[in-house]
């Protein structure tokens, strides 16, 4: 009762949708952090982390596009329409869960080596079948946004990463064989399934609507293309480690865990970029002060903690994973500098005019600088020259956007970014990096 009053008090739609996304990316640094404290060899880590890439890889584009389209949608349906796509929705992510797993299973002699340089991964066929059972459950914590329940989207949060990070970790703490880990990892994405199948069941209806399909289908598809380019920039790193280190499972470790951008930048940009999408489509000029009022709020939090890190991390790496992480350590710093492209929101912009082409067509670009650089960067400099090809493509795509942005809409990125405090935290944040050497 006492949480739900303090959930009540402190979330808004966008708040309870950032809290989900801040839950889900702690949990994932928790079990990052906790398995190296279990005794389990770097290169079973290596493999867990491999698979979780995997899975990435080979999902999160559908997802992410297809949600992003959702929300676009759905607000424009009356009624019954959105009743019907709700049930639609589900159907199509659960067809397309299992279709997904069924070819990484069928497929893993060939597309394994292709996919991560490694020729066998312990645990692969069970991770599958949790990608399987876990894969609709995206849907829910956009439910909840569209239907304006941050409460319940905050609960949810909690059942379903708490348990996570138990699931994963207790085991080899207990000495017991890692496999049970990913026993407990399907009944909880069960679990998640049966509490999205309860919601769909009360709110949906059970109509077959292949116009409904189509549409959602089409307004996705630009996205689901840009989600793919943007998570094959990200996915290329882990892919072109594993193919340049080929077998070395602890080369893939050092990079991933120092491959990671501040654990909160990505899930508190990310929401607030997919909760505002509705706004920018039905009061645009609210939408923008909105973006700009709340980005800000995001830069007073985020780039000191940055800051902090940035200065701190080669104390801290060793003593918060282990002395084999040490390496990690500048691929880390490196990685943080990529905050200053994240909280300028410009993408969000072009998503709820659905000027969902132009991104396409830049993220092509994106791909391509990623692609070029790390391949030449990698081979002058190890593993930190793969960060810095990502930081830069990064950078580029951001500047691309944000100068479609002014061009086609003439709104200039001041209308939506506090220019004074960012360029006074890039600032701050070059420096901190300059100091950490």
């Amino acid at each position: 009762m006492i949480l739900r009053r303090i959930s009540t008090f402190l979330f808004t739609d966008v708040k309870a949708l950032q809290a989900y996304h801040l839950m889900r990316q702690g949990a994932t640094i928790l079990i990052a952090v906790l398995l190296t404290k279990t005794g389990l060899a770097t290169q079973v880590i290596g493999t867990y982390e491999m698979l979780f890439y995997l899975g990435t890889l080979v999902s999160a584009f559908w997802i992410q596009g297809l949600v992003q389209g959702f929300l676009s949608e759905y607000p424009r349906l009356p009624e019954t329409e959105q009743r019907q796509l709700i049930t639609n929705a589900y159907g199509a992510f659960l067809l397309l869960g299992l279709l997904i797993s069924a070819v990484m299973i069928l497929g893993k002699n060939y597309l394994l080596p292709w996919l991560t340089g490694q020729p066998e991964l312990d645990y692969y066929q069970l991770f599958f079948v949790y990608l399987a059972l876990n894969f609709p459950p995206f849907l829910l914590e956009n439910f909840f946004l569209l239907w304006k329940r941050p409460q319940q989207n905050f609960f949810y949060g909690l059942i379903s990463f708490l348990p996570m990070v138990a699931v994963v970790v207790i085991p080899p703490w207990l000495s017991l064989d890692f496999v049970y880990s990913f026993y407990g990892l399907i009944v909880l994405a069960a679990c998640r399934h049966l509490y999205l199948l309860y919601f769909v069941i009360r709110r949906g209806n059970w109509q077959l609507r292949t116009d409904l399909l189509r549409r959602w289908w089409w307004i996705s598809l630009p996205l689901i293309l840009y989600a793919l380019l943007a998570g094959i920039n990200v996915s290329f790193d882990s892919w072109l480690v594993g193919q340049y280190y080929r077998g070395d499972e602890t080369q893939f470790a050092i990079f991933r865990y120092g491959a990671r951008e501040l654990p909160f930048v990505i899930a508190l940009s990310a929401a607030l970029g997919t909760a505002l999408v509705p706004r920018v489509a039905d009061q645009l000029e609210l939408a923008l002060s909105e973006i700009k009022s709340k980005s800000r709020k995001l830069f007073h939090l985020l780039f000191p903690v940055s800051i902090g890190l940035m200065l701190t991390s080669k104390w801290l790496f060793p003593w918060v994973f282990n002395a084999d992480f040490r390496d990690s350590v500048l691929i880390f710093n490196i990685f943080l500098l990529v905050i200053i492209s994240r909280l300028i929101f410009s993408r969000t912009i072009l998503v709820g005019l659905q000027d969902n082409r132009v991104i396409l067509i830049i993220s092509l670009v994106e791909l391509l600088a990623n692609i070029l650089l790390s391949w030449w960067l990698i081979r002058q400099v190890g593993l930190p020259g793969v960060a810095w090809g990502t930081l830069l493509a990064i950078t580029l795509e951001k500047i691309l956007i944000t100068g479609y942005v002014y061009y086609r809409y003439r709104i200039p990125w001041q209308r939506y970014t506090d220019l004074r405090w960012l360029l006074t935290y890039s600032v701050l944040l070059l420096l901190a990096f300059a100091v950490s050497f």
